[in-house]
C-alpha cells in the first residue's frame, strides 16, 4: 500500500501574486537604473567631455593664480610664458594627468606632489637651426611633478655632491591630441 503524502495548506493566491507583483516592480526599476548607469558610462567614455567632470580640488601654491600677471621664474627662465585660455580643452584634467603618467612613469611615481593646469603655451625658438618647435599660444595641460628626488651619484666617479636633492618636471601635453610637446626639468 502506498502512503498518501499528508497535503500542506497553499499560500492564499493573492499573496503569492502580490509578492511576484511587488518583486516586478522593483526588479524594474533596478533594470531600469542599471541600464541608465550603462549609457551614462558609455556615453562619457567615447563621447569625450560633453558630460562635464566635477571640478577638482584647488591645489594651494601650486601654480601661479593668474599665470599672465605672473610667471614662474624656472619656466621664464627657459624662454617659456603662459597665457590663460579661453577654451575648454578637449582632454579633460584627469586624461591629462594619465596621459602624462604613463609618458613618465618614474616621475609619477617618485614625485611628492603631481598637479596639473590647463594653460597657453608660448616658447618661440630663436636659435638657427631650430632646436624645438616654435609656440604660440598653445592651449596644453602643464604637468607638474614637484620633488623628484634625486639619485645619489657614485662618489668614486663624481666626488661634487649635488647642489639639490630633488627636482620638479613640467611636462607640457598638447590639450587637443594629448601628445607631449615639451619636458622641462628645474
Amino acid at each position: 500500500m502506498a502512503k498518501k503524502q499528508p497535503r500542506l495548506p497553499a499560500k492564499s493566491d493573492s499573496t503569492t501574486q502580490w509578492f511576484r507583483v511587488i518583486s516586478g516592480v522593483v526588479g524594474g526599476i533596478l533594470l531600469g537604473l542599471a541600464g541608465l548607469w550603462l549609457a551614462w558610462l558609455l556615453l562619457h567614455q567615447f563621447a569625450g567631455n560633453t558630460i562635464p567632470a566635477p571640478p577638482s580640488p584647488p591645489i594651494i601654491g601650486a601654480f601661479p593664480t593668474s599665470p599672465t600677471d605672473s610667471q614662474i621664474a624656472p619656466l621664464t627662465a627657459e624662454g617659456i610664458t603662459l597665457g590663460h585660455p579661453s577654451q575648454t580643452p578637449t582632454l579633460s584634467q584627469q586624461q591629462a594627468l594619465l596621459i602624462a603618467s604613463q609618458l613618465e612613469p618614474g616621475a609619477t611615481s617618485k614625485s611628492k606632489t603631481t598637479s596639473a593646469q590647463y594653460v597657453l603655451l608660448s616658447y618661440p625658438d630663436k636659435s638657427t637651426p631650430a632646436a624645438h618647435p616654435d609656440y604660440h599660444d598653445v592651449p596644453t595641460w602643464m604637468i607638474l611633478y614637484q620633488r623628484i628626488p634625486l639619485e645619489p651619484a657614485d662618489a668614486s666617479l663624481d666626488p661634487t655632491p649635488f647642489p639639490h636633492s630633488s627636482y620638479d618636471l613640467y611636462v607640457f601635453l598638447d590639450a587637443n591630441s594629448g601628445k607631449e610637446l615639451l619636458a622641462i626639468q628645474v
